[in-house]
């Protein structure tokens, strides 16, 4: 069956023609498949991006502005906090805030596993978050015992929450900056293989083309002009040249 396939392509001007045809877009059709190959890995890296250090950035920033609520809370207890109900209302909405920036920056500990250096950093701010909470403490102590005076909670506990705040901050930017980087560089790698991938479709298309013309020419107009001008011949009375009549 090959043999008679190859045989009837060979002397088929039908089905080179055909050949031709439908060749040239399947041959467009495959670059065009591989372009969009190349361009799925940078999808994927978009999407490992999404999911691990812009999720990262999103949860820190969420770490950052809860703990914000959780100094405001704070504050409440101080201001509000005048009756043992209040004072027991607003501290447990401290307790509460405090055991949601717990918890975040344990997820993100849990998640920095693989960067040793950034785990290190939340390690040591979860650990010192931690902290943050007895120093607390002995801030209520010392503004019951003062009688609740508002100065005398904020005297004990004053300036301990700036470390933490900045450095969730600091964290904020260099997530931030890491993650822009990285989205520049695989976007900087996309548009190189789009760039690639249009240029070698586009030299196929010329090459195709040209072939097409070339095979045309050789397999079909050639030949037409050959017969052509044997016919001529025999109109003259030249009988002497035989005209190749192999083909089909």
């Amino acid at each position: 069956r090959y043999e008679t396939a190859q045989m009837l392509l060979k002397k088929s001007l039908r089905a080179q023609l055909l050949t031709l045809i439908g060749g040239s877009p399947l041959v467009i059709l495959l670059i065009a498949f591989a372009s969009f190959s190349f361009l799925s890995d940078d999808i994927s890296k978009y999407q490992q991006l999404l999911k691990g250090p812009i999720e990262t950035l999103r949860l820190i920033d969420e770490a950052n502005v809860e703990f914000k609520v959780q100094v405001q809370e704070w504050k409440n207890v101080l201001l509000r906090g005048k009756s043992p109900e209040a004072l027991s209302k607003y501290w447990q909405s401290f307790e509460n805030q405090e055991r949601k920036v717990q918890d975040i920056l344990g997820r993100l500990v849990e998640r920095s596993e693989h960067n040793p250096a950034l785990s290190k950093q939340l390690r040591d701010l979860h650990e010192e978050h931690r902290r943050l909470g007895a120093a607390y403490r002995a801030g209520r102590a010392a503004y019951i015992a003062g009688g609740n005076d508002p100065f005398a909670g904020d005297e004990a506990v004053q300036g301990i929450d700036r470390a933490t705040s900045e450095q969730l901050s600091g964290l904020v930017i260099q997530q931030r900056d890491s993650a822009l980087h990285r989205s520049e560089t695989i976007s900087e790698a996309a548009d190189r293989k789009i760039v690639v991938g249009s240029l070698v479709m586009l030299a196929a298309g010329v090459f195709i083309a040209l072939l097409s013309l070339w095979l045309v020419n050789r397999n079909l107009i050639a030949p037409i002009r050959h017969l052509i001008d044997h016919i001529a011949k025999l109109s003259q009375g030249d009988f002497a040249q035989r005209v190749d009549a192999s083909r089909a």
